[in-house]
């Protein structure tokens, strides 16, 4: 499928933190301050997605309320396995995703924390997003040790999460390897991606420093979806951008 004319392309941050994960370095910061920033960046879209928690996304979209940016609520989930970054719909309760946070078993005294891992692996925790109406998407593959790449369970194991029908896109920190994992050429990991990079902001300074454009035109978690199985036309990376395009 061709990019569609005139429909525009959304500059997006879909992974970062606030206060509220304990490696976020400045705890001052308040929720006006990441959506200003955010919007100083040239920002359309950010999910905000915590370590394990849930606790900052009603203030970061009472901030962002009447001004030009969509905030997603997600969340980052650990695993033994690696990370696994998960946004919902725009208007999702932020009580449905701490039902969500039960169930997978991530301790309620201990949100925020990333080293804090969920009682089920990174498929189940896959399996579980989608269940809740959410896109799953592997976070930075390739960083060691979170990236489910660089952990230390068996390739076997990397191989079969990357074929998880439930896990929808991968982020990659090496952008120059996009070309292989989308078009399914890495050995041992045939499957097909839309990847995307995120800032993985821990501080104001990072908000918006890896973006991605994403064709929408009305933005919304299924326009999101459509656009991640049409990768290769709607989703592109800064060098690729034309502005006004």
């Amino acid at each position: 499928m061709s990019r569609s004319e005139g429909t525009p392309f959304r500059k997006a941050d879909l992974h970062l933190h606030t206060p509220e994960s304990v490696c976020f370095r400045d705890k001052s910061v308040t929720p006006e301050q990441i959506v200003e920033t955010a919007l100083a960046r040239g920002l359309d879209i950010i999910a905000v997605t915590d370590h394990n928690t849930v606790e900052a996304i009603d203030d970061i979209v009472r901030a962002a309320k009447n001004k030009t940016l969509s905030v997603f609520p997600g969340i980052e989930v650990s695993t033994r396995e690696g990370h696994v970054v998960a946004i919902f719909n725009l208007d999702t309760p932020r009580s449905t995703l701490e039902d969500l946070l039960d169930h997978i078993g991530i301790d309620g005294k201990k949100r925020g924390d990333a080293t804090v891992v969920a009682d089920m692996g990174m498929e189940e925790v896959c399996k579980n997003i989608e269940e809740y109406n959410g896109i799953a998407i592997a976070a930075h593959i390739e960083r060691w040790p979170s990236g489910f790449l660089e952990t230390n369970e068996p390739r076997r194991v990397k191989m079969r999460i990357h074929g998880n029908q439930f896990l929808s896109v991968l982020e990659l920190t090496i952008s120059e390897n996009r070309s292989q994992w989308s078009a399914g050429r890495v050995r041992g990991y045939p499957k097909k991606y839309a990847c995307i990079q995120g800032s993985d902001a821990h501080g104001l300074e990072e908000i918006g420093r890896r973006p991605v454009y994403i064709q929408m035109e009305k933005v919304s978690l299924a326009a999101l979806r459509s656009a991640f199985l049409d990768h290769e036309t709607r989703v592109v990376f800064p060098n690729e951008h034309s502005p006004g395009s």
